[in-house]
């Protein structure tokens, strides 16, 4: 049996190299014609855009996995059906459920590979790249990156700290400047959005007046102020959930609560990496029922439909049922888990019923 699991684990990851080969191919190639508008703005030439689009890959492929797993595995385990391998492991006495079991390690090793991705490569390069990609069409412009972000607005200066003690994210400062050169004022906000209206809404705001008569000081939970920045300057300011790795995710959870503020979408965001990285194992091996039952002599095209099919499904639903959750206050844990476990049942009586 170690020969067979070895055997299809050679197969299965090689189907699955070359459909992320495919998908990035084309996922980098869309990424890049999408930044041609902006060649040409500041530094930012076609170098800089190869370059961006490559760091944005890592991102992609950890979003992509689920589905490349369930793609990957039908050619390989189609491969072997059609050429009656499959078959001959069959009638030597290994079951249905012990072919899953051997089908099930490449799909456990592929959710390590996903939780790695999505922890330790992809959200480091995804805000790399937008820094990048700022700094090279705003150059000369008052922008400054690091562990904390630089950015003038008019005659305001705005510092983004990525982390404020380790155990928190977030925290704007605001330094207003007077037109003689004066520090006219200072302020500190736990976070910064951006409305439907393109104005600054600040969470938590604390702002220190310099006037003559004194100093003055004012708090408020959520000051709305003027915004000129452009967009790409604005995302540097911006906590998203597919910047940050699931450690971070949870530690930026836990600071919104400790201020009030609300934290729904990035509990979604949380749980939501967690169930679809192990979403993989039970995509990797739903591909064996279809393999062995009602498409068994079908071609490699029809199978790649129905995988295609199936993984949008999974897509859909885990997007619809995270909006909706959000909308109608469903528990984010839920929301997450629900599509995976789904999967999880598919699975299990779809091998049920290839007995």
């Amino acid at each position: 049996m170690r020969v067979i699991r070895r055997y299809l684990f050679r197969t299965i990851m090689a189907a699955i190299g070359l459909v992320m080969a495919v998908l990035l191919g084309l996922a980098g190639f869309i990424e890049f014609v999408t930044q041609l508008n902006d060649i040409g703005v500041g530094e930012y030439g076609i170098a800089q855009a190869l370059l961006y689009s490559l760091l944005k890959l890592p991102n992609l492929s950890h979003q992509m996995l689920p589905m490349a797993v369930l793609l990957g595995a039908m050619l390989g385990l189609g491969s072997l059906a059609n050429n009656g391998e499959l078959m001959v492991i069959r009638t030597s006495g290994v079951s249905m459920f012990r072919l899953a079991g051997a089908v099930m390690m490449t799909g456990v090793v592929m959710t390590l590979v996903t939780l790695v991705l999505g922890e330790y490569v992809g959200p480091p390069l995804d805000n790399y790249a937008r820094q990048f990609r700022a700094e090279a069409k705003h150059a000369g412009s008052g922008v400054a990156t690091g562990k904390s972000v630089w950015i003038r607005d008019g005659d305001t200066f705005l510092n983004v700290s990525r982390f404020t003690d380790g155990l928190q994210l977030g925290g704007v400062y605001l330094y207003k400047i007077e037109p003689d050169g004066r520090l006219g004022a200072m302020g500190r906000a736990d976070s910064a959005e951006v409305d439907a209206a393109n104005q600054w809404v600040l969470s938590n705001y604390e702002e220190t007046l310099f006037v003559d008569a004194g100093v003055k000081t004012r708090r408020s939970r959520r000051s709305i102020q003027a915004n000129n920045l452009s967009p790409d300057l604005i995302n540097l300011t911006v906590v998203r959930p597919e910047g940050l790795s699931g450690v971070e995710l949870y530690r930026y959870v836990q600071y919104l609560r400790r201020n009030e503020l609300d934290a729904t979408k990035y509990m979604v965001a949380f749980w939501s990496r967690i169930s679809a990285a192990f979403a993989v194992t039970p995509m990797c091996v739903l591909a064996l029922p279809f393999v062995v039952g009602r498409m068994r002599s079908s071609g490699a095209g029809a199978r790649m439909a129905v995988g295609l099919v199936v993984g949008l499904a999974y897509f859909l639903a885990s997007r619809g049922l995270a909006d909706g959750g959000q909308v109608y206050g469903v528990d984010p844990v839920i929301v997450a888990w629900m599509p995976t476990v789904a999967l999880a049942l598919v699975t299990l009586a779809a091998l049920a019923r290839a007995r």
